[in-house]
């Protein structure tokens, strides 16, 4: 269960509470049945709350925001219980008013948006919420221990365990003790974990790769960015700027998930037992100027269908080289042609591109000469507007008298007002705007045959590059096979080797074991049974050769004299 507390102003929070929709809540449930003093309406009970607040200006908050999120639904009961522990801890008394909404997500649990004044109606007291970070997770274990939710990794236990323990909860205590521990630094953000279910990314895999490629480099940033762009990754600046310089952000080209280069590469180095943290700065410094993160991402939305075809085909080639290296040859047959239609589909995609490309192109031009014909068409409107003889003497004697009223003769005022009349549209120029129109249309439509033959050399000198890149991607691939395969193969020579050697040397111990077992039987074999008096004489010599055991003198500083 997760618990936030936030003193707020109301703000949007109407709007975010009703929001329903794509990418939103499927359902918005007003709970009448936990309502407390105000209506069911939540912006009128919100700027109602906001009232009571403004009577005490010391209060700089208008009310206090509550984020249950329960692991599993909670029942009418369950909720009456949570609500009835937050109450009792922030000290919150029955008669404050209570407005509660549910937001129904499909998939989950439904979690619960409570919202209180920020002060005590009868009184006029601001309520208190100081330390709430380390209160809100006291509650959450409290309730997941009543509930039976099981208990949510921390990195609060002990100091939520003392807590349990100063209000008198001895047993919630122990049991809160021994919850799970979550080492600081190695979790992901909210807004991490959020992305990654918007767009359906395992961030398991994700950091796999990550590791990967910081392994590659042997821990040299200046080799990073390579590796990096090997295994699937692009770099760019984020909007953050840390030092001066803009935080260095890690894209995903398949799921384009989006992170902190440093902080992902600290969290898994951390994770797998490496000692040190990188900087930001050193990181920035080091790999140097990187384009946005807006123009990265845009760049990989466009190039995303060639690159998933290229993709695609390179798993079949793969699998092709697999199968085929495994000595299975027919199953390989039907595996390339598989791949052969496959492509053949992709390019039969890349024609349909290429014509709708042609199409804009065909389409912007069209367009030109929709709105040159909408020009000659206001000519004409135009023309017919000041076609009356009665109108253009009209004009003619308003200039005239203007341009003498300025004091000017009666030759500048004629000259005037004829240029005024000679710029009154008419037909003759609305004519001559159409003949121009239809000159420019032809022209265009030569322009727009060369612009489409254009279009199309650039779309097949850009697949032609796009086939050579896919070449040499399906090369090195298969140069990675074939290096897998030898690897595998001197490998196993190796094995070989290594046993061979094990059993030649257990035969040669074997071959020599028995070979001082024969010799040690032999000289059994030849040894000579002695006589009895030179046995006895043996004895005698050897008694006589022991040495004399001599007595020692006693220490201890001459005490027994």
């Amino acid at each position: 269960m997760i618990i936030i507390t936030t003193p707020r102003k109301i703000g949007g929070l109407g709007r975010h509470l009703g929001k329903t929709g794509r990418g939103s809540n499927k359902e918005v449930v007003v709970r009448g049945d936990m309502i407390r003093d105000v209506p069911g309406d939540t912006a009128l009970a919100l700027r109602i709350m906001a009232a009571i607040a403004r009577r005490n200006r010391r209060v700089k908050r208008d009310i206090v925001h509550l984020k249950v999120a329960p692991k599993l639904t909670l029942s009418p009961e369950g909720l009456e219980r949570v609500l009835a522990v937050f109450e009792e801890e922030y000290g919150i008394p029955f008669d404050v008013p209570r407005h509660v909404v549910e937001h129904r997500k499909g998939e989950r649990a439904p979690h619960f948006h409570i919202n209180y004044p920020m002060i005590v109606p009868q009184t006029g007291k601001a309520l208190r919420f100081t330390n709430s970070i380390e209160r809100d997770e006291l509650i959450a274990r409290r309730l997941e221990i009543e509930l039976d939710e099981g208990l949510t990794p921390s990195v609060r236990v002990k100091r939520v365990a003392q807590l349990l323990r100063q209000r008198g909860l001895t047993q919630l205590a122990d049991i809160a003790a021994n919850g799970p521990v979550v080492e600081k630094g190695i979790g992901r953000s909210k807004a991490e974990l959020q992305q990654a279910e918007r767009l359906e990314a395992d961030l398991d895999l994700v950091d796999a790769r990550l590791l990967q490629a910081w392994r590659r480099c042997n821990g040299d940033i200046r080799k990073l960015p390579a590796e990096l762009e090997a295994l699937g990754f692009r770099l760019a600046a984020g909007d953050k700027e840390v030092a001066g310089a803009p935080l260095v952000r890690v894209i995903d080209t398949q799921t384009l998930v989006a992170s902190s280069l440093t902080r992902g590469l600290n969290r898994i180095r951390k994770a797998s037992g490496d000692t040190g943290r990188l900087q930001e700065p050193q990181v920035g410094a080091t790999i140097g100027k990187l384009p946005s993160e807006a123009a990265v991402k845009a760049q990989l939305r466009r190039d995303a269908p060639q690159r998933s075809a290229a993709d695609l085909i390179g798993e079949f080639d793969c699998l092709v080289a697999e199968i085929d290296a495994d000595g299975d040859h027919e199953e390989a047959g039907k595996a390339r042609q598989g791949r052969d239609r496959l492509a053949a589909r992709l390019t039969a995609e890349g024609q349909k591109d290429l014509r709708e490309r042609q199409k804009l192109v065909r389409e912007r031009y069209r367009q030109r000469d929709r709105i040159r014909r909408a020009r000659v068409n206001r000519a004409f409107l135009a023309a017919r507007l000041f076609a009356g003889r009665d109108i253009r003497k009209a004009a003619f004697y308003m200039v005239a008298v203007g341009v003498l009223a300025t004091g000017a003769g009666l030759i500048p005022a004629l000259a005037a007002a004829g240029f005024a009349v000679a710029a009154i549209p008419s037909y003759a120029g609305a004519k001559r705007l159409r003949a121009a129109a239809d000159q420019a249309a032809i022209i265009d439509k030569q322009e727009m045959a060369r612009a489409v033959q254009a279009e199309t050399q650039r779309f097949f000198r850009e697949r032609a590059v796009a086939r050579r890149l896919a070449e040499q991607e399906r090369k090195a691939r298969e140069a990675r096979v074939r290096d897998a395969q030898a690897n595998r193969q001197r490998l196993a020579q190796v094995e070989q080797l290594r046993r061979q050697q094990q059993l030649q040397m257990q035969s040669v111990r074997q071959r020599e074991l028995a070979e001082a077992m024969a010799r040690r039987r032999a000289q059994q074999a030849s040894r000579i049974v002695p006589q009895p008096g030179e046995q006895m004489l043996r004895s005698a010599t050897q008694i006589a050769r022991r040495p004399v055991a001599r007595p020692q003198r006693p220490r201890g500083g001459g005490v027994e004299r």
